[in-house]
């Protein structure tokens, strides 16, 4: 049976009535610094598509104003079986 492992990535977009522009980010762990165009949150979804990681579902919504707007991106890859390694 395969066992899989799951990761959860919030993508925030900042969209300004003002300005009328759309800044999208997501915060990375263990970076200090969110990214904060789409290019770099497709760069980075794509680099976990390289890295095993399968697309399987993504919820979005926004605050009362409007103007954040989030998706919860939800990902999955199967885990290696480790007993598969070992002789019995």
């Amino acid at each position: 049976m395969t066992r899989w492992e799951y990761k959860f990535v919030q993508i925030d977009i900042n969209l300004s009535p003002i300005l009328r522009l759309a800044r999208w980010g997501v915060q990375v762990t263990g970076e200090k610094k969110p990214r904060e165009t789409m290019e770099n949150v497709e760069k980075y979804i794509g680099e976990l598509g390289a890295d095993g990681w399968e697309l399987v579902t993504v919820i979005s919504g926004s605050e009362q104003t409007g103007i954040i707007t989030r998706a919860i991106v939800f990902l999955k890859r199967p885990v290696a079986d480790a007993s598969a390694a070992i002789p019995g």
